[in-house]
């Protein structure tokens, strides 16, 4: 069979917003059959990239985006946000879809991709290999990323190469970049990466990287490339077409115009997975539902059917609607499943009764993050079974002699003394989690002694990050979120996790009232076990 020829170009340095609007320009191109296909290389100036799905505000660090001139882009493929800059390779592979490769799923064409520019490393002298979903690694630090998406037969496989890595940018714009856990607790950035200068002693010859990729997705993909031409394409993308993506890029925002929306999170193995909503008076349907993940999805329209679907839905009806739909319209998620969409419609309408019948505000509500280790029952089901509470010593003061060891004089100085006085009231174990590693080793001797649920206190940057902590663990959790001050935000979280970070945080004196409120007193406790 003769295969057909792509034209291969270098764009050069540029804008991500042209990048993207060149990306959309030719997958639109190529579905509509005015074009065969391009292989695209080119480097970006500063930029945060989002996946499809992603919302911004939960992603990006957009104050410090604005105020250093780095531009907001969205990608028309799903998955996670990059930090973009010169020290990047960037591809776009666009080419009308042979009949062979319709059957292949969009696990298997991220794979492929993985495996192509594993391999192209692989000619520069680099032993790496593709990690599942989208990931190329060199013993376990992440040198490049690879995203898919179609529009009609076309295909777009495109991602970046790490030449070299401005690592501070990076922590800087990004609000949550995926940490990896190792054995020994945390991977600091620069661990969790690594470049082809790195591994090779310098950055090689632009040309050099260009033909390895080049022919290993040509092999990949069954194409051939052509030589590199002069050719450009910038002049296709009109003013127009950089006004769109400018508004594709804002389109999920969710920044202060969702303060009445009620808001989930679910950590699946390879998404994560957010939704927020507004119910009907009564509370008894959605209003509205909108989604927002770092997930891989086709067809890429996924999410915005399921909010169609979902508007005046009848809570009582979610599990059913949503397998219903799935099926109907074949879709294919990679990392997660339809069960993870109905468990956070069901995050949802937990949060909802707790406004109810409790009377949470919607802001203490969105401060709760559950984890229900067997999947099911709410917040309030969990809180029944509670008999451990931990608490972070980041929330004592700094001058407390015992902000580093577990233990509380209640005080009455600070709120962990609040804590204390109602845990103890409730008959529950109180412990301070004085390090990460201290957490594990606390959690696993609970799950060992046969603790059932418990309560908690941490940022909602730790629950997302340090996810897998919780769910190894095995118990169903109810977490408060913190305020004050943030390792995160204060890019400290190596200091934090060691236990040696001096800033202080702070408990929600009010919210955890409520939440104790809802914990059976040792009296209760007691009469349980007596019958009476």
């Amino acid at each position: 069979m003769r295969l057909r020829t792509l034209n291969v170009i270098d764009t050069g340095l540029a804008s991500g917003l042209l990048n993207q609007a060149l990306d959309r320009h030719l997958l639109k191109r190529v579905g509509a059959g005015r074009a065969y296909g391009t292989l695209r290389f080119y480097r970006n100036t500063p930029a945060v990239s989002v996946g499809r799905h992603q919302a911004l505000a939960r992603e990006l660090r957009l104050d410090y985006c604005r105020a250093n001139g780095i531009e907001v882009v969205r990608r028309a493929s799903g998955g996670g946000a990059l930090y973009l800059d010169p020290g990047q390779l960037g591809f776009s592979l666009v080419v009308r879809s042979p009949r062979r490769w319709r059957n292949l799923t969009l696990a298997r064409e991220l794979q492929r991709a993985s495996e192509a520019v594993a391999r192209a490393m692989h000619s520069l002298g680099i032993a790496a290999r593709a990690t599942a979903p989208n990931d190329v690694e060199v013993d376990g630090r992440k040198i490049a990323s690879v995203f898919v998406t179609h529009d009609g037969p076309a295909l777009l496989v495109h991602g970046i190469v790490l030449l070299d890595a401005d690592v501070r940018a990076m922590l800087e714009a990004l609000r949550v970049p995926t940490e990896k856990l190792t054995a020994d607790g945390l991977a600091t950035a620069r661990e969790r990466l690594t470049t082809l200068a790195a591994c090779l002693g310098g950055v090689p010859e632009p040309c050099a990287v260009k033909s390895a990729l080049a022919n290993a997705l040509a092999c990949g993909f069954g194409v051939r490339c052509g030589r590199e031409s002069s050719a450009t394409l910038r002049e296709s993308v009109t003013l127009n077409q950089l006004e769109a993506e400018r508004r594709i890029a804002a389109r999920i925002g969710w920044d202060e115009d969702g303060a009445d929306f009620l808001e989930a999170l679910v950590r699946a193995p390879a998404a994560t997975l957010r939704a927020r909503a507004r119910f009907s008076a009564g509370g008894e349907r959605f209003a509205c539902v909108e989604f927002a993940a770092d997930a891989h999805v086709a067809p890429a329209s996924c999410f915005t059917g399921l909010q169609d679907l979902l508007a005046e839905l009848p809570v009582v009806l979610t599990t059913d609607a949503v397998g219903r739909w799935s099926r109907r319209h074949t879709v294919e998620t990679v990392g997660f499943q339809a069960a993870d969409i109905v468990r956070l419609l069901e995050q949802l309408a937990d949060k909802q009764r707790l406004t109810q019948r409790h009377r949470f505000s919607t802001r203490e509500a969105n401060a709760l993050m559950p984890y229900c280790a067997d999947g099911v029952g709410g917040a309030e089901a969990v809180l029944r079974r509670a008999s451990v509470m931990l608490v972070p010593y980041c929330t004592k003061p700094a001058w407390c002699k015992w902000r580093h060891r577990d233990g509380c004089t209640e005080c009455g100085k600070c709120e962990v003394g609040d804590a204390y006085r109602l845990a103890r009231g409730r008959n529950m174990q109180v412990t301070t989690i004085t390090s990460y590693e201290h957490l594990v080793a606390t959690l696993h001797a609970m799950k060992a002694g046969g603790v059932a649920a418990y309560i908690g206190m941490c940022c909602s940057d730790f629950f997302v990050k340090r996810y897998r902590a919780f769910a190894e663990a095995g118990m169903s959790a109810v977490l408060m979120d913190i305020s004050g001050a943030n390792c995160y935000e204060l890019k400290q979280e190596s200091a934090a996790y060691a236990g040696t970070f001096q800033a202080e945080a702070r408990l929600d004196r009010d919210l955890l009232a409520r939440v104790a409120a809802l914990i059976p007193t040792a009296a209760a406790r007691r009469g349980w076990a007596t019958g009476e």
